[in-house]
């Protein structure tokens, strides 16, 4: 069998044109002369196939033959795997050439790489950052959380001021939470802290490394203790499970996953749906941190009535912004409640 080809000798950019004979075991061809002084041409060259690296085919693009003495040929020739010695590569990219041609074994497979990337972001992703977070030593979370505080602190932010609740109010809410955490005996280790912030209002939150950040917009808004340390016990919630790691380790995974399917960073299609599933997961990490409440306002013999009310009521301070649940961090809220409203009733 032969086939034409363009020889290049790796020293010099010129193609010399040379007709390939498979024979056997062997790539044959001799290059003919193309001026008197030419002492390259007119040489017979012979390469055992098996020293030579066959690249695999590239659509309708030219096929690349690289010899052993970093020469190379280039040919049109495109069935060149059926001529060559049988081998399990051989084999293997005859197959991957039958599925390139064939428009249902094309869908069929893309339906399926799609379906595998959605599992893989909405239970892989979650169960990697999970473990991941395990893995991570408390140090390091710790320096994380405090990194993130500290930025949050600073004053060309200006999301938080210092707070001006008295020394006698912290002191109580506090003591409140320690309460409780003495009572169920499983809170985890935390730091307290009491901000004044305008700008994100009644809230609390829960960052990395057990640092809890509570407003006193929040303070103001709630009519007793018993409100504020429910709501600290959902933050303890997020600081049993690591949340705040593992939110950041999951938005960090899933982005990289969609920019390597989409292969584009600056698109949105990259962005939107790396956003809309760590929206997910965080749904998912508010519902484990309302168990988590439920279960220690239980344990510690306070009303999770008190959860309910001061999220309601908190809503309804945030009921300028409003956003459908699909696109919200949080679950909704009427559904969150009825759990805690469900089991209202304090030990005697």
């Amino acid at each position: 069998m032969q086939f034409e080809a363009d020889y290049f000798d790796g020293i010099s950019p010129r193609a010399k044109r040379v007709l390939v004979a498979i024979d056997h075991d062997y790539f044959r061809f001799t290059i003919q002369p193309s001026d008197p002084d030419d002492t390259v041409s007119g040489l017979s060259h012979e390469y055992l196939i098996k020293d030579c690296h066959v690249q695999a085919r590239l659509g309708s693009g030219k096929r690349l033959i690289d010899l052993p003495d970093n020469s190379r040929l280039e040919t049109d020739f495109q069935y060149l795997e059926q001529y060559l010695p049988p081998k399990a590569a051989n084999t293997f990219w005859r197959a991957v050439h039958f599925a390139e041609g064939h428009q249902l074994i094309i869908l069929l497979a893309f339906i399926g790489i799609v379906f595998a990337s959605l599992a893989l972001l909405k239970y892989g992703v979650p169960i990697a950052a999970k473990y991941a977070a395990i893995a991570t030593p408390p140090e390091i979370e710790r320096d994380l959380g405090k990194q993130t505080l500290n930025a949050l602190d600073h004053e060309k932010l200006g999301y938080f001021t210092a707070s001006t609740l008295s020394s006698t109010q912290q002191k109580s809410i506090a003591n409140a939470l320690a309460r409780l955490c003495n009572r169920t005996g499983e809170c985890p280790v935390y730091q307290l802290n009491f901000r004044k912030s305008p700008q994100i209002g009644a809230n609390a939150f829960a960052l990395p490394g057990g640092y809890i950040v509570i407003t006193d917009e929040l303070v103001e808004l709630a009519k007793n203790d018993d409100e504020i340390t429910a709501v600290l016990a959902h933050e303890l919630g997020h600081v049993k499970g690591r949340h705040a790691l593992r939110q950041t380790l999951q938005g960090t995974i899933s982005g990289l996953i969609v920019i390597a399917i989409t292969g584009d960073v600056s698109t949105i299609a990259a962005g939107l749906p790396a956003l809309m599933l760590n929206m997910s997961y965080s749904r998912d990490l508010e519902l484990d941190a309302d168990d988590y409440a439920l279960r220690s306002l239980k344990n510690a013999c306070l009303p999770s009535k008190s959860f309910a009310t001061i999220l309601l009521r908190l809503e309804k301070s945030h009921s300028d912004v409003s956003v459908p649940e699909m696109v919200s961090s949080h679950p909704d809220t009427k559904a969150r409640v009825i759990p805690f409203l469900k089991n209202h009733s304090q030990c005697t």
